[in-house]
């Protein structure tokens, strides 16, 4: 196969039919990546055909219906976490076989897949070959060698994960990190005419427009998963009971690790300062952020962080941690508009008594935070896709490009 595009000029007109592909929806789940397709597909729908490739989920023609785009169920919904927290390979494999059928005689533009899980990514692939459809990919993070402490029992499925996630930056004709910590860690350079970056964003107005709730000291948003780390927020609230005894936090997510979680929080005897409130609209999480005085992100692995900017919209101060596996402290001015931290209870409650016992300059940093996250709203993220999309729709031969990436594996 001839392994140069032929290329038009992209037009800055007409009707796209765009395809996402995702195993996961919001708001059935929570994470980032399926709110970024959440708020790209329903702002672009307005002006293009856009369809959201995924499982099927109760009410999902009433929900599809109500944000504009369209939801191509090709199932239902099997479980994505096995007994031990992790994402199950059947899952991957069922749903790339399920999607593959549905791309190939679809007559898209141009399908954006998510880079995880890998087994759909190489099933989008093949199809985009098939059917001769431009293929972008985003990628929300790159893990490289955590896979192999994230599945220490099981190192041969580690190391072909490993193995497929670094040869999966070699597929698409449009990669778009959605961080340069990202794009870092994948070795590919912002310089390459196929990568765009494009961050997440934030609601901005629907942050500002959302009733308030009970006021809570503390709030935690995202799902509970091992690597979120919620165990260190608990474990540092507990060693503030002496200095800050009346302080409350709230838990909003859902996952595997929840029972643990509240089992840890009985056992160190935190009682009603600590409530686990599961899945929230999106108007109830927004007004919980607003009646926070911080909110802590202890996860020591993200690819972006969202629940930083719709803390900062909401004047919550995000504290986040330190890890090389996260991106969530490039999205902080340390001292400026959050606190950036060591991932350790101890650590996360010095800096949770900073911003409590000084009134002053939790104010400051909050108001320093709500216009940081102005330049991020959702609305511009939608934009700058909409433009990745018409360049990748104006290759008329798509066709996998040759290797020009890093060939470490950070």
């Amino acid at each position: 196969m001839n392994r140069a595009s032929e290329r038009r000029a992209p037009s800055d007109t007409g009707r796209l039919k765009i395809a996402l592909v995702y195993d996961a929806r919001y708001p059935d789940h929570h994470g980032g990546a399926e709110r970024r397709y959440h708020e790209i597909a329903w702002r672009l729908a307005q002006k293009h055909d856009v369809e959201y490739i995924t499982w099927g989920y109760p009410g999902d023609s009433t929900a599809a219906a109500s944000a504009g785009y369209r939801v191509r169920a090709i199932g239902t919904a099997p479980p994505l976490y096995g007994a031990d927290g992790k994402r199950t390979v059947r899952e991957a494999v069922s749903f790339a076989a399920r999607m593959l059928p549905t791309l190939v005689r679809g007559s898209y533009d141009v399908i954006d897949c998510s880079a995880t899980p890998y087994v759909p990514l190489y099933a989008c692939w093949l199809a985009s070959r098939v059917s001769r459809t431009p293929l972008v990919v985003t990628w929300h993070e790159f893990w490289g060698d955590h896979w192999l402490s994230y599945l220490p029992r099981r190192p041969f499925v580690a190391r072909v994960a490993r193995r497929m996630e670094q040869d999966g930056r070699h597929i698409g004709d449009r990669l778009v990190p959605v961080s340069a910590f990202t794009a870092r860690r994948m070795g590919v350079s912002e310089d390459d005419p196929r990568v765009r970056v494009v961050g997440n964003g934030v609601a901005v107005d629907e942050i500002r427009d959302a009733p308030p709730q009970p006021r809570t000291d503390v709030v935690y948003l995202g799902r509970l998963i091992d690597e979120k780390r919620v165990d260190l927020l608990l474990h540092a609230i507990a060693r503030l009971s002496e200095t800050l005894p009346r302080m409350t936090c709230l838990v909003a997510g859902e996952g595997p690790e929840r029972p643990a979680l509240e089992g840890l929080a009985a056992s160190l005897g935190l009682g009603q300062r600590v409530r686990f409130v599961g899945n929230l609209d999106s108007r109830e999480v927004y007004g919980h952020l607003k009646s926070a005085r911080v909110m802590v992100l202890p996860s020591v692995r993200e690819g972006f962080g969202i629940a930083v900017l719709e803390a900062q919209a909401a004047g919550a101060v995000p504290i986040v941690v330190r890890s090389p596996t996260s991106a969530a402290p490039d999205l902080i001015r340390d001292g400026v508009d959050g606190l950036v931290c060591e991932a350790s209870a101890e650590a996360l409650a010095g800096a949770i008594r900073q911003l409590l016992s000084d009134a002053p300059e939790r104010a400051a940093l909050a108001r320093r935070a709500r216009r940081a996250a102005r330049q991020r709203d959702w609305a511009w993220v939608a934009d700058q896709m909409e433009h990745v999309y018409r360049d990748a729709a104006a290759l008329t031969h798509p066709v996998r490009r040759r290797r020009q990436l890093s060939p470490s594996c950070p």
